[in-house]
Parts: structure tokens; C-alpha cells; sequence
């Protein structure tokens, strides 16, 4: 059987030292996921030429919006706050025009960090801009030196995408600083941790939209077995 496709959005990065230059880049992680999960990887670099994008996502059975850097709070109706961080205009406009052709196809998605967020505000949700908006306090939701170290509880909802997989109550990494808000047209919360953070979304009228605020692909890059689950259920629902 053939195995799925499955693109990888990346960013679209500056340089160091060298003017006017710029990267493609994505963590190798995210490759990792995909073949462990059983399907072929291939990453779609940043530009902003629509008709390229739609040749790109042709080649498609799947598609994972990657983690990275902060969206604009342009796109959920807001200014910067004093603790927004670097945002990419570049990326933010290509995942835009990548969104709005791939949800026609009602293929797979795969939203992680940045990317869970990212299909949170398509669908008119909004994002506390840093956690120490949060209206309550909250665990540390940005670890530092092991990018597998399981650092809190997860709690999932009975019958959802992920409860059927992963149980009622996981242990997961975590590395951000934003977190949703008001939730996105459509969706429904599936999992928060125990300050309340929500940690992942699933679109209901949708065949798989998911979005998950942890990194599954570091931990199944450094040997996680729980966690390779979420990629084998992204492959097998884009072979569909």
C-alpha cells in the first residue's frame, strides 16, 4: 500500500550575520514523526505565490502545521503586548494562503504548538499573548534542557480523538509561552493541563483537524512510544 504524503510547514528565518539572507527551516523532529508513523515526509518551504502553494498541496494526503514563532496578533484583532514575542510576517502569511486551500480538501491536519494556535485564530479564536496574562497562575509552560522530559499532567476528555489513543491522562513536554483563549468557530476542547491551560482543540466537522499544544515530535524522536501514536493516527486517516 502506498504510504501517505504528508507536508510539513516551515519558517522562514533570518540569517545571523549575513544581511539578507534567509532559511528554510524546520526541526528535523518533525521527519522523525512522520516516518516513525508510517508515512513519507516532505517539507513546504515559505513563500507567498499562491499558485505554487496549490501545486505544492496537490502532492498531499496530509498536512502538519509546525511549531515556531508567535503569530501576529493582527490576525485575532489585537495590538502587541509588552510580552509578545518575534513574529514572522512571511510565515504567517503563508500558512494563511496554505490553510485556506488545504481545509477544501478535508484532508488530515495536524496542528502543533504554533500550529494548534495557528488553526485556533483561522476560525476566529484568540490567544493570551504570554502566560503571565493567564488569569490564574500557571505550571512552567516552557521547559528548559531535555526537549522529551514529560514536565506536567495532560487531562483529555472522555470520547475524543485523543482519549481513544492516549487514555484519560498523559504526561507531555511543553514549550510556549501563549495559550488560547477564546476558542476557535467549530472547535472543541479536548485536553487541559491542571492550571487550566488548554493543550489541545478538534474540530468537529471535520474528517481530522486536530491541534495539540505540546511537542509529540521531540519526545517520539528520543524514543517516546505513547506519543508516536498521535503521528500513526495522523498517517492512517490521510490514507483514507
Amino acid at each position: 500500500m502506498k504510504k501517505p504524503i504528508i507536508g510539513i510547514t516551515s519558517s522562514h528565518e533570518k540569517e545571523n550575520g549575513l544581511r539578507n539572507y534567509h532559511r528554510t527551516t524546520v526541526s528535523i523532529d518533525y521527519t522523525k514523526g512522520v516516518i516513525e508513523g508510517g508515512g513519507i515526509p516532505i517539507i513546504i518551504p515559505t513563500t507567498g505565490d499562491i499558485d505554487i502553494i496549490k501545486e505544492q498541496l496537490k502532492l498531499l494526503d496530509g498536512l502538519i502545521l509546525s511549531g515556531g514563532p508567535d503569530i501576529n496578533p493582527i490576525y485575532y484583532g489585537e495590538d502587541f503586548k509588552e510580552k509578545m514575542g518575534v513574529i514572522s510576517p512571511e510565515r504567517d502569511d503563508n500558512e494563511i494562503k496554505i490553510l485556506n486551500e488545504f481545509l477544501k480538501t478535508e484532508k488530515p491536519i495536524l496542528g502543533i504548538c504554533r500550529g494548534h494556535q495557528l488553526l485556533n485564530i483561522y476560525f476566529g479564536g484568540t490567544l493570551y499573548q504570554d502566560l503571565s496574562y493567564f488569569e490564574s497562575e500557571t505550571l512552567k509552560h516552557r521547559q528548559d534542557l531535555y526537549p522529551e522530559l514529560e514536565v506536567h499532567n495532560v487531562f483529555i476528555e472522555k470520547n475524543s480523538i485523543l482519549e481513544k489513543i492516549l487514555g484519560e491522562q498523559i504526561r507531555t513536554n511543553s514549550f510556549h509561552h501563549q495559550a488560547i483563549k477564546n476558542l476557535g468557530k467549530g472547535f472543541k476542547v479536548i485536553a487541559k493541563s491542571s492550571d487550566g491551560v488548554i493543550e489541545a482543540i478538534e474540530k468537529t466537522n471535520h474528517n481530522f483537524c486536530l491541534g495539540i499544544q505540546w511537542h509529540p515530535e521531540m519526545m517520539v524522536a528520543r524514543g517516546n512510544k505513547e506519543m508516536i501514536k498521535i503521528f500513526k493516527l495522523l498517517i492512517e486517516k490521510s490514507s483514507k
